[in-house]
């Protein structure tokens, strides 16, 4: 009998699986759903219906981890020792299932999304300061943690009883002298349960669930139905996708498409030259000496809506923001949702494919886009600052091969601090604190003659939060009280400390702006951009549209010049341009995907027709548009019937700009 009794541990195995990855999708559903308001009003239906249909995608899982225990049971049937080691297997499985299903919960509170390609970026990230933050931060990792073991371990004692359970009932019900029959009936009844977990219904083609899953039409429900095990293999999928080239066009035509160049057009295609922009800058132009890129660690556009106004959450900004100096750009998207990723776009000019392209440092050519290299051609002494260190993610390597002459980091800070009283501490785990790094650019700057080009990657507005608000006199006190009477417990994000990540993002308001103010008395020949190198995963509401989620501010500011708007729409991409266009000589020729959103010449033309491309996404000055999302409108816009059309072929102009820019790293300027 102990064929038999195999078989009847790998249909307990079977069951019990399938009933664990039932119990984890509830608790997703109960706790960043129902607890995190995540969900929106659905009916007990739809709940029951996801629940179904992500057991269809969770058997196929149970399917090939039942294979295996009955293969291992079927190698170990005669020895005295099966039984443990089948144990030890299931206890395994239980773990790794658990812990996907906790670490997707996890990544849906600083995402919000199941498991994404974001996941490459947390891979290729510091992975000593990320676990630091998760232990430090308000993710509640221990607490995870502790969870995972007491779950994994609740399961496999609910599991033995139960396998127990079922083999002294059956082998008590048939009879001893008929082992084959018995066998044979059992496994009958596991190949048919194999089947139907295989194919997801009762039949030997197999359905594909992608296609005739009818998913619930409530957002949340929508993305958790695939569960762990498919969005990873997604993932996978996506990373391996981007190893050749991924467009559905051959690269001539993605480059005769995307340039609008005319059909009959023969290679050899030089990108440099197809991505040539003209400066229009006016001849008496003022001079710039000295131009400050500030790439704000998770910085929103959000943090500039009105209803904030009350706590003075971006006061020192908007007080830059005049219409003449100081001009804000109204629609300004991201080109990527991981600062290494960001700092990709903004260092090479490339759209982010989601590869690493750090992965390459030291042997990446310099690209015609690099706006580091664009910048040296003009004259400048090209300066990173970051307030980590120099090696993270190969910055220092990286940014060489790009077009910098110079990399400031930690070292570099901390020594400067030496004979200095700032409050301790001074760094942590993601770096120096910006006050430091904000002095020490404006004293790096006075101590030379040259034209200097700074872009600079603050670290301090980022979890665990961990500024020292009082020193600083953060009006924690107003800040909670605005909370409790302008956002109600229902639409309130009770994830997140949100209180906190509003005192620091007051706090970054304000001590960026002082280095603006200060900076602009000491080199008043200045320019200064301030964007963020992504939304901040954070919003005060649970609910999160995609014009919060994907936009971000971009503010360009100058004591001395006085540009003209062309754009109220850009992205990333368009701020190298930008820049190029105020501080460059007329006739002036660089290569950019973007467009200069600003000109000193102000007889150029304001687009009102103008569009950007982003991280999966696209806007337009009406509209915002993801894939297999409905279109979301802009205050005060009305839908036309061609905005579908319109949206879906911009969405094909970033996949070709994103295609583009894969061949561009991989196999050069020339597409023959």
């Amino acid at each position: 009998m102990r064929i038999f009794s195999t078989i009847l541990k790998t249909i307990s195995f079977t069951l019990f699986l399938a009933f664990l990855f039932i119990c984890i999708r509830i608790c997703f559903i109960l706790y960043t759903g129902i607890y995190q308001n995540a969900m929106g009003e659905v009916s007990f239906y739809d709940i029951i219906n996801t629940l179904i249909n992500g057991s269809k995608y969770d058997n196929k899982t149970v399917a090939f981890a039942s294979v295996m225990f009955l293969i291992l049971g079927i190698l170990l049937c005669f020895f005295s020792f099966q039984k443990y080691i089948l144990n030890v297997y299931a206890g395994v499985i239980f773990f790794i299932c658990i812990f996907l299903g906790i670490s997707n919960i996890a990544f849906f509170s600083i995402f919000g999304n199941v498991f994404d390609n974001n996941l490459l970026g947390l891979i290729n990230d510091d992975k000593t300061a990320i676990f630091k933050t998760g232990l430090q931060g308000n993710y509640y990792i221990g607490t995870k943690i502790i969870i995972l073991i007491l779950c994994t371990a609740i399961s496999i004692f609910i599991y033995n009883k139960f396998s127990n359970l079922v083999d002294s009932f059956f082998l008590r019900k048939f009879p001893k002298k008929y082992p084959k029959i018995s066998s044979l009936i059992a496994f009958g009844i596991l190949c048919i349960i194999m089947l139907i977990f295989i194919t997801s219904h009762l039949g030997f083609k197999e359905i594909s669930l992608d296609m005739n899953t009818k998913f619930s039409k409530d957002p949340f429900l929508k993305k958790i139905t695939p569960g762990a095990f498919r969005n990873l293999y997604v993932v996978y999928h996506n990373y391996k996708a981007n190893s050749t080239f991924f467009y559905n066009k051959s690269p001539i035509d993605t480059t005769k498409s995307f340039f609008n160049l005319p059909l009959d057009s023969n290679p050899p295609f030089d990108l440099s030259i197809l991505l040539q922009h003209t400066s229009t800058n006016i001849q008496k132009a003022p001079q710039i000496k000295h131009i400050f890129y500030i790439v704000s660690e998770s910085l929103s556009e959000w943090n500039f809506d009105n209803e904030f106004n009350e706590i003075g959450l971006m006061s020192g900004l908007k007080s830059l923001i005049d219409g003449k100096h100081g001009l804000k750009i109204k629609h300004f998207i991201e080109n990527a949702d991981v600062t290494i990723r960001s700092l990709d776009v903004q260092i090479t000019g490339l759209f982010n494919f989601d590869t690493a392209l750090n992965s390459k440092a030291g042997i990446m050519p310099l690209f015609p886009t690099a706006v580091g290299g664009i910048m040296k051609k003009l004259g400048y002494e090209t300066r990173f600052y970051y307030g980590g260190s120099e090696a993270w993610q190969q910055l220092d390597i990286y940014t060489h091969s790009e077009g910098f002459d110079k990399i400031f980091g930690n070292t570099d800070l901390l020594e400067y601090t030496q004979d200095k009283s700032y409050p301790k501490p001074l760094e942590n785990i993601w770096g120096v604190y910006d006050p430091i790094l904000f002095d020490y650019l404006i004293d790096n700057t006075a101590m030379t003659q040259n034209p200097t080009f700074n872009m600079v990657m603050t670290t301090s507005n980022h979890p665990p939060y961990d500024v020292d608000l009082k020193h600083y006199n953060v009006p924690m006190d107003k800040i909670n009280t605005f909370l409790k009477t302008h956002i109600s417990k229902k639409e309130f994000n009770h994830n997140e400390d949100v209180a906190t990540m509003l005192g620091h993002a007051w706090w970054y308001d304000k001590q960026v702006t002082k280095f603006i103010k200060e900076a602009s008395k000491r080199f008043p020949q200045s320019l200064f951009i301030i964007t963020g190198d992504h939304y901040g995963r954070m919003y005060v509401r649970a609910k999160l549209n995609n014009q919060k989620g994907k936009s971000i501010p971009l503010i360009v500011y100058s004591p001395i010049l006085t540009p003209k708007q062309l754009y109220n729409i850009g992205s990333h991409i368009d701020i190298a341009p930008t820049i190029v266009e105020l501080v460059s000589p007329k006739g002036f020729k660089y290569s950019s995907f973007g467009k200069p959103l600003l000109s000193n010449n102000h007889a150029n033309k304001y687009h009102e027709d103008g569009y950007a491309l982003g991280y999966y996404v696209i806007a337009t000055n009406r509209f915002i548009y993801v894939p297999n999302m409905p279109i979301e409108y802009f205050k005060n816009t009305t839908p036309i019937p061609s905005d579908q059309k319109e949206a879906k072929k911009l969405y094909e102009k970033l996949e070709e700009a994103k295609a583009i820019s894969w061949w561009m790293f991989t196999n050069g300027n020339i597409i023959k």
